[in-house]
């Protein structure tokens, strides 16, 4: 029964796993410019999106209430997608970080440990993000944004140090301290986030994608519901109502 359900985790990972996996080979062919850097975007936004896949296709195919029903231990359903999701992740950095034996640069230590926080913070915090945005979408952006702006408020606050900024090695220590103190708040939230979760009404209902009542004032969800008349305002409401995930994302 539990390799059963393993194996329900890890089949929705697949098919990206290999994308990604495929992307970190591309490393070999460095010698062609742009294939570095269709690599590296690969591997940066490949590693959250694997992250997320695990929870995030339940609310996309809206399966999750059917999930948390069973007579499993939502203990048990987290830790069986944390496994899965971390043995995914675990596999598609190592193949991208192969290509660089043998060469003669070589990978700083301290950017070794920044790189292992980017991927603990992506595994740690892809539970709380899906559940708090029931959307897979909005899951995979916030799992990139969060980590983003850490990093970006580490470096700004070196570059504004004075009267002796940080090297840049040290500018990787802090960064990847307040990276795992992120990771294990984040766990620690998923966790009970899970535990706590009541999926209420249809999953599209609570989905960023329809950018319901939750992620909008309730006079302005008010103002966009169709009325029995005015089928050109009703229209009109219809469309800025779809463009709100866009609105959202964008912000």
């Amino acid at each position: 029964m539990i390799a059963k359900r393993i194996l329900k985790e890890a089949r929705p990972l697949f098919w990206p796993w290999c994308v990604v996996a495929l992307a970190a080979t591309l490393q070999l062919f460095r010698s062609l410019g742009w294939i570095g850097w269709i690599s590296a975007a690969g591997f940066i936004l490949g590693i959250p999106i694997l992250a997320t896949l695990s929870l995030g296709s339940e609310f996309q195919h809206q399966t999750l209430s059917l999930l948390l029903s069973q007579p499993v231990n939502r203990m048990e359903i987290w830790r069986e997608k944390l496994i899965v999701t971390t043995v995914a992740v675990l596999s598609a950095a190592l193949i991208a970080f192969l290509p660089w034996r043998g060469r003669e640069f070589q990978l700083d230590r301290n950017f070794l440990v920044l790189a292992a926080a980017l991927i603990a913070a992506s595994i740690a915090s892809a539970t709380f993000w899906t559940l708090f945005t029931r959307s897979i979408v909005g899951g995979i952006v916030l799992n990139i944004a969060i980590p983003s702006f850490i990093l970006y408020a580490v470096n700004m606050a070196s570059w504004l140090r004075k009267p002796a900024p940080a090297t840049p090695a040290n500018v990787a220590v802090v960064s990847s301290v307040c990276l795992f103190i992120y990771a294990g708040v984040m766990l620690w939230l998923g966790r009970r986030a899970l535990v706590g979760f009541q999926a209420i009404g249809g999953a599209a209902g609570d989905d960023l994608l329809t950018a319901g009542p939750s992620v909008m004032p309730q006079a302005l969800t008010g103002w966009l519901r169709c009325r029995p008349k005015g089928a050109a305002l009703n229209l009109f409401r219809k469309e800025i109502r779809l463009l709100m995930p866009v609105w959202l994302i964008s912000l």
